[in-house]
C-alpha cells in the first residue's frame, strides 16, 4: 500500500469515528475511577452500628435469595469495620443493590435500579451508547476503525517517532494549521503504544460483549433459591487454598454452587482481582471447576487480562491517574484531526 492510500485510510477512519471516539475517550478517562465513584455513591448506606466488625454471609444470603429468586447474586470484597454487606443482583441487563446488616442479616436498603447510579450510566454509555445490542456492535466497529487509524498513523509518522521522543520535534505555533498538525503528531506519537493497548484490549472485551448479546438467551424457570452456606464454602476454600484472596462471591441463579473469584498472592497485579476462581458444590464441598490465571494458555490468559489492562485497575491511584490522562488522548487526536482536515479543505 503506497503512502497516499495509507493516508486515505488514516484520514477516513479517523473522520468516521471522530465524534464517537471523543465521547468514548472522555467517558473512559472518568471510568478509570469507577470503583471510587461507586464507593462514594454507596457511602451513605454503608455505615452501620457494627462495632465488633464480625460478619456472616449466611444470615443475609438466605433473606436476599428468598426475596429475589432467579437472580444472580454477587458480593464484592469483605465489609470493613462498621460497613454493611452489599449484594449486587443481576438478571440479564437489570441490576439491583441490597445493603444488609453483616450480623443480623436484616435488609437495610434496596436500590431497585442499579443502572441509575452515575458510574453505571457512564459505563453503559461507554460500551453500548445507550442503544442495547446495536450500540454494542457499533462500539466494536468503532474499535476496529480506531485500530486502523492508529496503525496507519504509525506508518505515516514513523520517521518522526525518534525525533518526537527525543524532544527534537516541537509543537509549532506559527499558524493554526501548523499547530494542529504538530500537536496531532506529538500527541499521537507519545500515546500510540498506550492507545494500541487500549484498543486491542477493548476489542477483546467488546467482542465478547457482542457475542454474548447476540446469543439467544435460554429462558429458565424461576424456582425457589437453594439453601446453601457461603460461610462454610469460604472456610473450606481458605483451608484448601491458603494463598488465595477472595474478592468476589458469586452464586448463579438457581445454582447450588458457589464461585469464589480472586487472585493468588504470587500473581502479578495485571492478572486482576477476579480472573482466578474456584467453584464449590455447597452441599458436598467438592471442587466443580477452577481457573488459575498462571496456568492458562497464552490465548485464554490474554482474554482474562484484557479487563485489568483496559481499565487500569491493577496498580492503585497513581496508575489510574496516568490511565486517565492518557485516556484523553484519543479524544484530542480526534479533535485535532478534524480541525486539521477542516483547515486543509477550506
Amino acid at each position: 500500500m503506497n503512502k497516499k492510500n495509507v493516508f486515505k485510510w488514516h484520514h477516513w477512519s479517523g473522520l468516521i469515528v471522530g465524534l464517537f471516539l471523543l465521547l468514548m475517550s472522555l467517558t473512559g478517562s472518568i471510568l478509570v475511577f469507577s470503583e471510587e465513584m461507586e464507593s462514594s455513591a454507596d457511602s451513605p448506606y454503608l455505615a452501620i452500628g457494627n462495632t465488633s466488625g464480625t460478619y456472616s454471609y449466611d444470615s443475609s444470603y438466605s433473606k436476599v435469595s428468598a426475596l429475589y429468586p432467579g437472580w444472580e447474586i454477587r458480593l464484592y470484597g469483605k465489609p470493613s469495620g462498621n460497613e454493611a454487606l452489599v449484594y449486587e443482583l443481576r438478571n440479564k441487563e437489570q441490576r439491583k443493590k441490597v445493603f444488609t446488616h453483616p450480623q443480623s442479616g436484616n435488609i437495610l436498603r434496596v436500590i431497585d435500579d442499579g443502572n441509575t447510579q452515575w458510574h453505571r450510566r457512564l459505563l453503559l454509555l461507554h460500551y453500548t451508547l445507550f442503544a442495547g445490542t446495536t450500540g454494542k456492535v457499533v462500539v466494536f466497529f468503532i474499535g476496529i476503525l480506531f485500530l486502523i487509524s492508529l496503525v496507519t498513523g504509525l506508518i505515516i509518522y514513523r520517521k518522526a517517532i525518534t525525533k518526537t521522543i527525543l524532544f527534537r520535534s516541537r509543537i509549532s505555533v506559527t499558524t493554526k494549521k501548523s499547530f494542529f498538525s504538530s500537536f496531532h503528531r506529538v500527541i499521537g506519537v507519545w500515546s500510540v503504544f498506550f492507545n494500541l493497548l487500549i484498543v486491542f484490549t477493548g476489542l477483546l472485551l467488546s467482542g465478547q460483549v457482542v457475542l454474548n448479546a447476540l446469543k439467544t438467551a435460554e429462558v429458565k424457570p424461576v424456582v425457589a433459591s437453594h439453601a446453601l452456606s457461603i460461610d462454610r464454602v469460604m472456610k473450606h476454600v481458605a483451608t484448601q487454598y491458603p494463598d488465595f484472596e477472595v474478592h468476589l462471591v458469586r452464586v448463579r441463579a438457581n445454582s447450588k454452587s458457589v464461585q469464589l473469584s480472586g487472585r493468588f498472592l504470587h500473581d502479578p497485579p495485571w492478572y486482576g482481582h477476579f480472573y482466578s476462581y474456584v467453584i464449590i458444590n455447597s452441599t458436598s464441598m467438592e471442587l466443580e471447576k477452577q481457573q488459575v490465571m498462571a496456568s492458562l494458555p497464552a490465548g485464554k490468559k490474554m482474554l482474562a487480562m484484557a479487563g485489568p489492562l483496559h481499565f487500569g485497575n491493577y496498580g492503585g491511584i497513581p496508575l489510574k491517574i496516568l490511565y486517565s490522562l492518557l485516556g484523553i488522548t484519543p479524544g484530542l487526536l480526534s479533535l485535532t484531526g478534524f480541525l486539521l482536515w477542516r483547515k486543509r479543505n477550506r
